[in-house]
C-alpha cells in the first residue's frame, strides 16, 4: 500500500509523464481546410511517434471522419472504409517519412465534417491525434490562366493556357472554345513541382482584323465540374477601312453652297490609333486626332477652298489614305477676258463666265435671243463649256444702213445672275474716231521719222560745216576766196533744214493707212476684276467715212 508520500510524488511526475508522451505523439494538421465542390480536398498532415519505434516495419495509417465509426482511408484494409469513400480516399506521401497527408477526389457537400488520424504499430502502440481538421465545401472556382503574347495581323502567335493544381488523382482536361474561324492546333503537356501539377495547352493561330475585340476561352474540366477563363483579342493591325462623312453619310465628294458652314470627319479602323492628317494641295491642313477620327472645319466655304482633300492615316504597322473632293456651288461671276473687237467688216465679242453648278449663257439682242450654236441674221453665236467655265461667242458683219445696237449675255445658274453689256455700232465705212486715231498716229509717226533725218542732218552738217571751215581758212590764207561771215553760215543751215523737213512731212502724208483694229475692253475704272452681281458695260468705236478735201493727192 503506497503511502501519502509516493502518492504526492507520483501526482507530482504525472503531468511531466503526459507532457513527454504527448511530445512523442503530436500530428501538424491544419484546423480548417476549405475544398471546393466536385475537386479535390487536401488535408497536410505530418505525425511524430516514439523514437523506439522507428525499426517497426509495421504501421497503419486510419483516417476518421467525426468518429470511429467512420473510416475515410485504411492504409492495410480498403474494405473497412465505408463505401461513400471508397477509391476515392488516398494518403499524398508516405507514412514510413511520418507523412499523413489525405487527399479525397470529387468532393461533394456531404463530405463536410472532422477528420482526424490515427496511427497503429502494434497493440500497445497506438495513438490517434487530435485536435480534429473541420472540411468545408465551396464552389468550384479555381479557373485557367491564358497567357497572351503580342497580337499582330498576319503574324502567326502562340497563346497559352496554365492551370495548377495539387490534387493529381484525378486528372483534369484542358480544352479551347476558339474562334470558328481558326483552325484547330493544339498541344499539351503536364509537368509535376513536388506537390503541384501544372496542366499547358498552347494554341497556335494566325490573328487577322476580324479577330480583333473577339474572345477566347480556356477550359478546363474534371468529371462533375468545369472552370474557363476569356480574355479579348487585341489584335495590332495597319489602319484599314477608312471612311469620310459628312452629315453622317460616307461620300467621295460633297457639294456645299458658297459661305455655309462645312464640317467633313475622317475615321479609320486601327490598332493602335493612328495619326490622322488631313491635306490639301501637298499641304498639311490638320494633324489633332482623337479615338481614330479627325474633322475638317470651314466656317465659311469659298469657290477658292474647292478641290481634293486627303485623309492619311499611320501608325506603326502601315498606312492607309482616301480622299474627297469639295464641290463649293457659287453663282456665276463675269471673267475679265470678256470683251469685243472689231475690223472694217466684223465685229466679234466673246462672254467668259464661272460658275458652279455651270450657267446656261444667253445673248440678248433687240429682236432675239440666242443660246449655243444659233445663226440669226449676221448674228451667229457659238459656245463651249469646260468643267465650270462656259464661254459664248458672238460674231456679226458689219453692213451700211444699221444704227446703235446694244446686245448683252447672261449666265444663270440656280444661286443667281451675271451680266456683261455692249454697244455696237454698226455702221459702215470708217467711223470720224477712226479716222482720228489713224491721223494721230500717222503724225506721231511722221515726227518720229522727223526727228530721225534731223539727227542725221545734224551729223552730216557738222561734218560739212567742219570742211568748209578748212576749205575757208585755206581761201583766207590764199587770199584767194570770197570772205563769209557768221551770220551767213547761220541762214544756210536754217534753209537747208527746212527744206528736209518738208520733204519728210511730204512722205508721211503720202502714205496710205492700212486697216486698224480696235479692241473693247471693260471699264471698271480701275477697280480689278469683275465681280459677281456687277453689270459690265463696254464703251463703243463707232466709225465714219471721211471724204477727201478737194484738190488733195493720196
Amino acid at each position: 500500500m503506497l503511502d501519502l508520500r509516493t502518492i504526492r510524488k507520483v501526482y507530482v511526475l504525472l503531468p511531466l509523464f503526459q507532457a513527454a508522451v504527448s511530445n512523442e505523439w503530436s500530428a501538424d494538421t491544419p484546423s480548417h481546410v476549405t475544398a471546393q465542390r466536385g475537386f479535390c480536398a487536401r488535408i497536410p498532415c505530418h505525425y511524430r511517434y516514439p523514437s523506439s519505434l522507428d525499426k517497426k516495419k509495421s504501421r497503419t495509417g486510419i483516417w476518421y471522419k467525426n468518429d470511429i465509426r467512420y473510416i475515410v482511408f485504411h492504409s492495410t484494409d480498403h474494405s473497412k472504409e465505408i463505401h461513400k469513400f471508397h477509391y476515392r480516399a488516398r494518403l499524398s506521401g508516405d507514412l514510413k517519412k511520418r507523412d499523413c497527408s489525405l487527399v479525397i477526389d470529387n468532393i461533394t457537400q456531404e463530405d463536410e465534417g472532422l477528420y482526424y488520424f490515427r496511427i497503429e504499430f502494434d497493440r500497445p502502440n497506438k495513438y490517434s491525434y487530435h485536435p480534429a481538421t473541420r472540411l468545408s465545401v465551396d464552389d468550384f472556382t479555381d479557373k485557367p490562366t491564358i497567357f497572351t503574347a503580342e497580337l499582330v495581323e498576319g503574324k502567326s502567335v502562340n497563346i497559352s493556357c496554365i492551370f495548377n493544381t495539387t490534387c493529381d488523382g484525378t486528372s483534369a482536361t484542358l480544352t479551347w472554345v476558339s474562334l470558328t474561324d481558326v483552325a484547330p492546333s493544339v498541344s499539351s503537356s503536364v509537368t509535376r513541382w513536388h506537390d503541384t501539377l501544372t496542366y499547358t495547352s498552347v494554341l497556335t493561330m494566325t490573328p487577322a482584323l476580324k479577330h480583333h475585340g473577339q474572345g477566347l476561352t480556356c477550359r478546363v474540366r474534371y468529371p462533375s465540374v468545369s472552370s474557363e477563363q476569356t480574355v479579348t483579342l487585341t489584335v495590332q493591325y495597319a489602319p484599314q477601312n477608312i471612311s469620310i462623312t459628312s452629315n453622317s453619310m460616307n461620300i467621295s465628294w460633297v457639294s456645299m453652297k458658297e459661305g455655309i458652314p462645312t464640317s467633313i470627319l475622317c475615321s479609320v479602323q486601327s490598332f493602335p490609333e493612328s495619326n490622322l492628317t488631313w491635306r490639301h494641295l501637298n499641304v498639311t491642313l490638320t494633324t489633332t486626332s482623337s479615338s481614330n477620327e479627325l474633322w475638317l472645319e470651314f466656317p465659311q466655304v469659298t469657290p477658292q477652298q474647292a478641290g481634293v482633300y486627303e485623309c492619311v492615316a499611320e501608325n506603326e504597322h502601315g498606312t492607309a489614305e482616301r480622299d474627297i473632293t469639295l464641290s463649293v456651288e457659287y453663282e456665276p461671276e463675269i471673267s475679265p477676258d470678256s470683251g469685243c473687237t472689231r475690223t472694217l467688216k466684223v465685229i466679234s465679242c466673246v462672254c467668259v463666265a464661272k460658275s458652279n453648278p455651270p450657267g446656261q449663257l444667253t445673248w440678248h439682242f433687240p429682236l432675239a435671243n440666242l443660246s449655243g450654236n444659233q445663226t440669226h441674221g449676221r448674228f451667229q453665236t457659238r459656245q463651249v463649256e469646260d468643267g465650270q467655265l462656259v464661254t459664248g461667242f458672238l460674231t456679226l458683219g458689219v453692213s451700211e444702213g444699221e444704227e446703235d445696237v446694244t446686245a448683252f449675255c447672261t449666265v444663270r445658274n440656280q444661286h443667281g445672275e451675271a451680266m456683261f453689256m455692249v454697244s455696237l455700232w454698226m455702221k459702215g465705212g470708217v467711223s470720224a474716231l477712226w479716222i482720228a486715231v489713224l491721223l494721230m498716229s500717222s503724225l506721231i509717226l511722221n515726227m518720229l521719222l522727223a526727228a530721225f533725218f534731223i539727227y542725221k542732218y545734224i551729223q552730216k552738217r557738222d561734218a560739212r560745216t567742219k570742211e568748209r571751215a578748212l576749205e575757208i581758212l585755206d581761201t583766207t590764207v590764199n587770199s584767194s576766196a570770197h570772205l563769209t561771215t557768221p551770220q551767213d553760215l547761220e541762214r544756210q543751215r536754217m534753209r537747208q533744214m527746212s527744206q528736209e523737213v518738208t520733204t519728210i512731212m511730204s512722205v508721211g502724208e503720202a502714205e496710205e493707212c492700212g486697216p486698224v483694229y480696235a479692241s473693247l475692253r471693260e471699264l471698271p475704272g480701275g477697280r480689278g476684276p469683275v465681280r459677281r452681281g456687277e453689270t459690265v458695260i463696254y464703251a463703243a468705236l463707232h466709225f465714219q467715212s471721211v471724204g477727201q478735201p478737194e484738190g488733195s493727192q493720196r
